[in-house]
């Protein structure tokens, strides 16, 4: 047998089911893989789709050959599906592509490339759509993370100590300060400026501990861990209006002429805060317009008002 393309079998596969995602009969299959003990595939292992058997008898002078080639042109998908599932996809994705990702608002190449355990020139290899710097990676359409023989790593989440003792998650972006004591992994849809809102710093901290970000934030990796708190920041109590001192941290946004505040506790609402503060769900909500008209960011640890 002289092959010339292989596919994995995934966990489960049987002759029956992997020789037809291929366009094979069971018996050009095991023609093509002798030795294969059918009606088990082996998860993980390569068998041969495309090659040549060569044929004849034991005394015959010469030799036949017979092309094995199936009628499906697109690889075996990890998922058993077909490449023609996994749209839309920008023009010129690899042909022999096998897995496929959906880009969501917020990744960047790095973040998916981290994902998968593939390098940056692997994936523009895969993609030659995508610009060197990334800039055309669009939200809603299908990238190529992956090809028959690749080599991929694994990535694993591991975390280091700093100078500052403390240990540091990763992956993290170049240039992050090394006495970071707090990290934010950074969700799909996040922005630097409700990133530092929920962690109750100024914009301009978050960027100075996170200079790969960018000044308009355009760098912001998707599952990637940002400084949110350093050993030397020490958060500046405000006086508001009234001269009442309040306390931090605390939802940014909140009236000036607070005289009464709350401190958010695992299970609260903002109706049940209200109530026990012998107000209006209405009120939590006006004086604390970050909050949310849906009470969604009401975030547990940070003091809110509930009496002006």
């Amino acid at each position: 047998v002289s092959c010339s393309f292989e596919s994995s079998a995934d966990d489960g596969d049987t002759c029956d089911n992997f020789s037809a995602e291929w366009g094979l009969t069971v018996a050009q299959f095991e023609s093509l893989n002798s030795g294969v003990d059918c009606p088990t595939l082996v998860g993980g292992q390569s068998y041969c789709v495309i090659g040549t058997v060569e044929t004849g008898t034991p005394t015959g002078p010469t030799t036949t050959s017979t092309t094995t080639t199936p009628t499906k042109t697109t690889p075996k998908m990890t998922t058993t599906t077909t490449a023609a599932q996994h749209q839309p996809q920008q023009s010129g994705l690899a042909a022999n592509c096998n897995n496929f990702y959906l880009v969501q608002g917020g990744d960047s190449c790095d973040a998916i490339d981290m994902k998968y355990g593939i390098s940056f020139a692997q994936f523009e290899s895969w993609n030659p759509f995508i610009n060197s710097d990334c800039a055309n990676l669009l939200a809603g359409y299908y990238v190529c993370v992956g090809v028959p023989g690749a080599t991929t790593t694994p990535p694993t989440k591991t975390t280091t100590k700093p100078g500052n003792g403390i240990s540091t998650p990763t992956p993290t972006q170049d240039g992050m300060v090394s006495n970071c004591n707090k990290f934010d992994e950074v969700k799909s849809g996040d922005t630097c400026a409700n990133i530092a809102t929920a962690n109750n710093i100024p914009l301009a901290k978050f960027y100075s501990w996170n200079p790969a970000v960018g000044s308009d934030c355009h760098a912001l990796w998707a599952g990637y861990y940002v400084c949110v708190d350093t050993t030397d920041y020490t958060p500046t109590k405000t006086t508001p209006g009234n001269g009442i001192t309040t306390p931090t941290p605390y939802e940014q946004g909140m009236v000036n002429n607070c005289d009464k505040f709350y401190k958010v506790k695992s299970g609260d609402t903002c109706d049940a805060i209200a109530k026990s503060q012998g107000t209006t769900t209405k009120n939590i909500e006006k004086w604390n317009p970050n909050v949310g008209s849906d009470c969604s960011k009401l975030y547990l640890g940070y003091y809110i008002c509930t009496g002006v």
